[in-house]
């Protein structure tokens, strides 16, 4: 009860409804870090113990890391520490992180590496280490029946180790992620279609049950939402028994009072003790997303749902032939991925978020409502440049430009910026190429610099963005 109690009381079990028992699962490291169903929480690591470790057992290492796990509320944190079994500068090994959240390290199991093989000591051009802890276990107190709910962290240590001791005033080293190693699944059937579903605790607050909400962040004159926080549905929706992400479809879904099968929506109800998934379609009025211009093109869209006066949640309803139905109320566009065939016979696959919160369509019961999302795409390029102090030796593509164009002591910088919108205001960055076989990158955008009469000085690609 404790772990998936108060998860949609509210809402009332219809007779009709399908009962599906749900089956507790684990996952290894690896299986854990790439599983969908959001990224997980994270936590910088510091060289200073933060005030909620009360207690702690003796470090080995003497300068053991510390930090905190961000949760959806302050209750949800957890905090960490980092140490080394063989000694300063070895290698950090040992992981204790708080999971009965009473600030006493002690009482706590001390999770190890995970031994990958070949990589079980990552380490990038730049010295980021990145090492596996785990399974983590949770509390009694957290147990779904018998079975306990695990979990793996990924450290990404920007110092080598070694490096810690002489950089003990840096701010922080590095960077804890951290992710469920558990899901419920059930198989479900309506209309003669059978899917695997499931459910997992993204937001890895050792619970089930939470509605993913923005976290609303204000930067100058801009501000900008993230839907970061909540669990998730699980599709098997290629039915390969799998819960797995293509670059074309998602199978992860926000958690909440609904859950769409393809295009339909069912009402869906988490019975209190997490044993059983009740599904109902959907018997209430609902409206309708008319996605425009170029609807046809959209292949999964997330939006932003004002459930209650100031109350925004996120929610992923099925697309069919550029139409979505949803309840009625206020929608703002979240996501969007696009899936068109190119003049080659391939499908481009095109994805994108609109981070500013703003542009509030209203829906009705029973009328289209006009949802701006997709093509024509607006592909913008700016182009600035600035002098600086000639900088002899450089070999990159900017420096060729530079000396060509520069004065025996001022060279020239140009700084080229592209950028694609859509039509809904949201910006795509993931851009993928996919055919009977593979999937691939398609190829960077390429441009050229020239004088005012025609002289090219310099050339390349996009290759960064």
């Amino acid at each position: 009860m404790l772990v998936c109690g108060a998860v949609f009381m509210a809402i009332p079990v219809l007779s009709s409804a399908k009962d599906f028992p749900l089956e507790f699962k684990t996952l290894n490291a690896q299986e854990a870090m790439a599983f969908p169903g959001g990224a997980g929480i994270y936590g910088t690591i510091q060289p200073n113990k933060p005030a909620g470790i009360r207690k702690e057992p003796a470090a080995i290492s003497k300068h053991p890391l510390y930090g905190e796990l961000n949760g959806q509320t302050v209750r949800d944190r957890l905090y960490f520490r980092l140490d080394e079994s063989k000694g300063d500068g070895k290698g950090y090994d040992r992981l204790i992180v708080d999971m009965n959240q009473n600030g006493d390290l002690t009482d706590d199991a001390v999770a190890v590496r995970v031994e990958q093989p070949g990589s079980s000591k990552t380490t990038s051009p730049s010295q980021q280490e990145i090492a596996i802890f785990g399974p983590i276990a949770a509390p009694n107190d957290k147990m779904i029946g018998s079975s306990r709910p695990i979990y793996f962290a990924q450290m990404y240590l920007f110092t080598p180790p070694a490096g810690v001791s002489s950089n003990v005033r840096i701010a922080y080293f590095g960077q804890l992620r951290f992710k469920a190693g558990w899901y419920l699944e059930a198989t479900v059937e309506f209309d003669g279609t059978k899917r695997k579903v499931g459910i997992i605790d993204a937001n890895c607050n050792l619970q089930l049950g939470d509605i993913v909400t923005p976290t609303t962040y204000s930067g100058g004159s801009e501000t900008s939402w993230y839907f970061q926080n909540g669990d998730y549905f699980l599709q098997d929706i290629t039915g390969s028994g799998k819960f797995k992400n293509t670059p074309g479809d998602s199978a992860s879904s926000p958690f909440g009072p609904m859950l769409y099968l393809g295009a339909k929506p069912y009402k869906a109800t988490l019975s209190a003790d997490c044993k059983s998934l009740a599904l109902d379609p959907w018997a209430e009025p609902l409206a309708e997303l008319a996605i425009q211009p170029h609807g046809e093109q959209v292949n999964v869209i997330q939006v932003a749902w004002e459930s209650s006066p100031g109350k925004w949640q996120l929610l992923q309803p099925g697309v069919e032939n550029g139409k979505a139905k949803v309840p009625p109320g206020n929608y703002r566009l979240y996501a969007c991925t696009l899936k068109v065939k190119t003049s080659g016979g391939d499908s481009l696959i095109l994805s994108g978020y609109k981070l500013s919160p703003k542009d509030t369509v209203k829906a009705e019961a029973g009328v289209p409502a006009s949802f701006k999302c997709g093509s024509p795409l607006d592909v913008k390029v700016t182009s600035s440049a600035r002098e600086t102090a000639a900088a002899g030796g450089s070999q990159s593509l900017l420096g060729r430009i530079a000396r060509n164009l520069s004065s025996s002591d001022q060279t020239l910088e140009q700084l080229i910026q592209a950028s694609v919108v859509g039509a809904g205001g949201e910006s795509y960055s993931s851009f993928v190429l996919e055919d009977k076989n593979n999937q691939r990158q398609p190829p960077s955008p390429t441009f050229a610099v020239a004088t005012s009469d025609g002289r090219e000085v310099g050339s390349g690609n996009m290759e960064f963005g």
